[in-house]
């Protein structure tokens, strides 16, 4: 059982990898999505399965899409600004999101 979930993720490890090279994700988030796809590997691969199990599985596959789908507008956006625009893009969006704007 371990050994399929660890190439399960193993499978997953590039693709994350490079999420995280263009700026998508932060080391520590892939390391947070690692994780957590390991611990819902583990109950899919349990003696019994509940049906939930499967749909966390795929909800949480389903709220990762969707957060890369939100960063990569983000980013296409961000690619288009030049010089001291992206800097002071990027300082309004930071404060926006923090709450300090």
């Amino acid at each position: 059982m371990a050994e399929i979930v660890q190439q399960r993720i193993e499978d997953r490890i590039p693709e994350l990898e490079q999420l995280e090279r263009v700026g998508l994700f932060t080391k520590k988030e892939v390391k947070s999505i690692i994780k957590r796809a390991t611990a819902l590997e583990y109950k899919l691969h349990r003696l019994i399965v509940n049906k939930e199990d499967f749909i966390a599985y795929v909800q949480y596959e389903i709220n990762i899409l969707e957060l890369i789908k939100k960063r990569r507008i983000h980013w296409r956006a961000m690619k288009f600004l030049e010089g001291e625009s992206v800097e002071r893009f990027t300082s309004r969006y930071t404060l926006l999101q923090t709450g300090h704007l």
